[in-house]
């Protein structure tokens, strides 16, 4: 898609050049003329496309008329004159992801309207400035949009620092109860699942955002990072949640296999690998029986809740040294016998 963007960006340019050396010697010494990127308002409209402009061409400022030619990558021209007042030169700005991170003017009116922006290459950022600019020349008199005298600041908008509060509060609480939480996910696919579903759900914020004048850019950045902080927040809430709703842990005998993984005596349970205490697992024979402290919960999740084991491992690190006989563990009861 990139190179796409770069070779219709090298043959547009080229087109615009060439009309440059075409239409210059014909201009009147007062007229000026300016290099833009131009959209039509339907081309505008479309979602998908692969640039942000439709054709590249020259604005020139004729005195009380303004033409606007330019022409398309096929080599069609888009030719058009039009009257230089305020009613006919409108600021649009930065309206969302159909801008392409550009700002716009609107020239005309309906579906006849040119959307006109100051050509500034590859480099989007400066657009804003380079279109002001453009709007100034024009119309000297003419009051600008606020929108167009400086870039945007997320944190003087209060939707958007409503937001990265949000966000920032969302990733906080999930790290401090990913850090903190004892209870041990045993299936995390269903974590990841839940964390895929509600990212998306992040995304819905976006047209909430532009509706609030949110330039496309910042509003796409934005509902990112919300998607981020829903996907990583949600599988902790839903974990807490339950947790909350469940009997509470039932201590459930394990088999150890080999090293640190454990299967369930009894079917239901998943099984359970410990390797970050593997040491502790090594003292005991394969087919020990273990309990475990499991918590099933409505919502189908088989969590263990680490609390007595990490005690338990704990204290067996400290005296590891000792003679303390594996059998007489509490986490552990002696091998059942063979049936």
């Amino acid at each position: 898609m990139l190179w796409l963007m770069w070779q219709r960006e090298r043959r547009t340019k080229r087109l615009q050049d060439a009309l440059l050396n075409e239409l210059l010697p014909g201009l009147a010494p007062q007229h000026r003329w300016f290099r833009i990127n131009l959209a039509r308002a339907p081309f505008f409209a479309r979602r998908m496309r692969v640039a942000g402009f439709e054709a590249k061409g020259l604005l020139i400022d004729q005195g009380e008329q303004l033409r606007i030619v330019a022409v398309q990558p096929d080599g069609q021209r888009l030719e058009r004159l039009l009257p230089k007042t305020a009613q006919t030169i409108r600021w649009k700005g930065n309206v969302g992801l159909r801008s392409a991170n550009l700002h716009w003017l609107e020239m005309g009116s309906g579906s006849d309207a040119f959307l006109v922006t100051a050509d500034t290459g590859l480099n989007a950022m400066p657009s804003r400035e380079a279109t002001a600019d453009l709007m100034r020349t024009l119309l000297p008199r003419q009051p600008l949009d606020a929108s167009a005298l400086s870039d945007f600041a997320l944190e003087r908008h209060p939707a958007t620092l409503a937001l990265v509060v949000v966000c920032l509060a969302l990733l906080v609480l999930a790290l401090i109860d990913i850090t903190l939480s004892s209870h041990q996910l045993l299936q995390p696919r269903s974590l990841y699942a839940i964390g895929l579903l509600a990212a998306p759900a992040g995304l819905l914020i976006y047209p909430l955002l532009v509706r609030h004048k949110v330039p496309g850019r910042e509003a796409t950045a934005l509902s990112g990072l919300l998607a981020v902080a829903l996907s990583i927040a949600t599988p902790a809430a839903v974990l807490r949640l339950d947790q909350w709703l469940s009997d509470g842990a039932v201590a459930t005998p394990y088999r150890l296999v080999r090293g640190a993984h454990l299967q369930p005596v009894e079917s239901g349970p998943p099984e359970v690998t410990l390797s970050n205490v593997s040491e502790y697992w090594n003292q005991f024979e394969p087919g020990s029986i273990h309990n475990l402290d499991i918590v099933h919960g409505p919502l189908g999740l088989w969590q263990l809740d680490r609390s007595r084991l990490n005690a338990i491992t704990r204290d067996w690190y400290r005296r590891e040294d000792g003679a303390t006989p594996a059998a007489s563990h509490p986490a552990s009861t002696a091998p059942a016998p063979p049936r």
